[in-house]
């Protein structure tokens, strides 16, 4: 069933996800797992790229990613807007339950081009967006859907994504970064981005 989406600064979006447990839990899980793939599937004006369970009420440790499989590779970028033919293939709906980071890059990035820093948005945060310095690469511990153990790593673009829902899990916003290191924080007006003053992230 498709939920509506918490915004800031919605005290849930700030507290820890706890892990799910198959053994005891394993209906109310799958419920979880249709809601939130079924919210991000249908998620329009704007589309998502990722969407945890705080985001629509309930602090567990689950995440979906809308994204080709594609970009999981070193130094992609942002997906083009509106312009389906130029994907390389449709966005595949992936969901990942208990994820571990179990290890990352030295490297940080703030996308393939050093001039033009990739800006993150938040479905909670909307018309928001900010550069994000990630790690290049993290592998991902997880189970999935079908409560099979997997690990894997993932690159460019595709694990910025994984790296923002996963500090979703953690309570974390990606305007903490902008506070953290000080980074510029823009807001859409329209299809114009106009810079406005970081400090209202204090308020997330």
């Amino acid at each position: 069933m498709k939920r509506p989406i918490l915004c800031v600064p919605n005290p849930i979006l700030r507290a820890k996800s706890f892990p799910v447990d198959p053994k005891k839990d394993i209906g109310l899980i799958k419920k979880y797992i249709i809601d939130l793939e079924e919210t991000l599937s249908k998620k329009d004006k704007p589309k998502g790229v990722g969407l945890s369970m705080p985001q629509i009420g309930k602090n567990v440790q689950i995440f979906s990613i809308l994204l080709p499989l594609s970009m999981n590779v070193p130094n992609s970028g942002r997906p083009p807007k509106d312009e389906k033919d130029e994907l390389e293939e449709e966005p595949i709906l992936a969901t990942y339950l208990n994820p571990v980071i179990v290890e990352t890059s030295q490297e940080f990035t703030f996308g393939p081009d050093p001039k033009e820093p990739i800006l993150e948005g938040c479905l909670s945060i909307p018309a928001i967006y900010g550069p994000v310095p990630r790690f290049t690469w993290i592998r991902l511990s997880y189970l999935t859907p079908k409560f099979e153990t997997q690990e894997n790593t993932f690159y460019g673009f595709f694990g910025r994504v994984i790296q923002h829902e996963f500090d979703h899990l953690e309570g974390i916003l990606f305007t903490d970064y902008i506070l953290k290191y000080k980074l510029p924080l823009y807001e859409m007006h329209g299809k114009t981005m106009k810079e406005i003053d970081p400090d209202i992230a204090k308020s997330f």
